[in-house]
């Protein structure tokens, strides 16, 4: 795959990472408002909305600030051409099988779990943090690598890193 068509898959992942981010503004905004609200003021001790309403636009605020920062570190991405048979790194693009199974995955530093759909393919965002990811960082096209979950490990052969 070409720099230009990772530049554009690339550009998908910011694009719905940023719909995610605007869609959670709104909704923290919103519970921030209603925790502080009349209606939620406590009416006896053992009442917990406000506080309740408070943890929930926490959390909330945590994950914009995780959003935001994953957005800053997609901007620094270079969609450099791994075909080379350079290592597979953030930014590559890697077809893997295991047993009868083949996936694509995109290597980048946030949008975790996004699928994008491409000439017919899906190919899924990893990060570096997954055990998928760290465990193809350095990897090259014919190597095999092993991923520990849980208790079991899954095996996979690298078809091709792009």
């Amino acid at each position: 795959m070409d720099p230009a068509e990772k530049r554009a898959l690339l550009l998908r992942v910011r694009q719905s990472m940023e719909t995610e981010l605007r869609t959670l503004v709104a909704a923290q905004r919103a519970t921030q408002a209603g925790a502080v609200h009349e209606e939620n003021k406590a009416e006896s001790d053992k009442d917990t909305r406000a506080t309740e309403a408070a943890y929930l636009a926490r959390g909330q605020a945590a994950r914009v600030a995780d959003l935001e920062t994953g957005l800053l570190h997609l901007t620094q991405v270079k969609c450099a051409d791994f075909s080379t048979g350079a290592p597979a790194g953030v930014g590559a693009i890697v077809r893997l099988r295991s047993g009868r199974a083949a996936r694509i995955v995109f290597l980048l530093p946030a949008g975790a779990g996004t699928i994008l759909d491409h000439d017919g393919a899906q190919i899924r965002v990893i990060t570096p943090a997954s055990p998928l990811g760290r465990a193809l960082l350095g990897a090259r096209r014919g190597d095999d690598i092993e991923v520990e979950l849980d208790e079991r490990i899954d095996e996979y052969a690298v078809e091709d890193v792009q």
